[in-house]
């Protein structure tokens, strides 16, 4: 019966140590995994933030110089809007001035 105790003895207690030892290494493998894989996460996150950053650039400064374009381009309809209107009374007066109604419908031309 101690040879049967003993035996059992001589194959659980060293696999009992030797679980025990390894559980440690593994645990601490798991943990060096689990920081490499969230450090890998965090450099793609980092580049998807800064190419977000890059095209929020360009946007921006698309954006701006469309402003510019657009304040050019009012000023623009502004100048020709009262160039327009000047115009147009200019010609209200020429053609008062040129076109006397005598009899009828005959037209006469200074």
């Amino acid at each position: 019966m101690n040879t049967i105790i003993q035996d059992i003895a001589l194959v659980v207690i060293p696999t009992a140590i030797t679980w025990f030892l390894a559980r440690r290494k593994n645990n601490a493998d798991v943990k060096t995994t689990e920081i490499e894989n969230e450090v890998k996460a965090a450099e793609f996150y980092k580049l998807l933030l800064d190419d977000a950053m890059k095209r929020l650039e360009v946007a921006i400064n698309t954006i701006n110089s469309q402003d510019k374009r657009i304040q050019i381009l009012l000023v623009e309809v502004e100048n020709l809007t009262e160039e327009l209107k000047k115009y147009k009374q200019l010609n209200g007066k020429i053609s008062e001035r040129n076109q006397i109604v005598t009899n009828g419908n005959k037209v006469i031309e200074k």
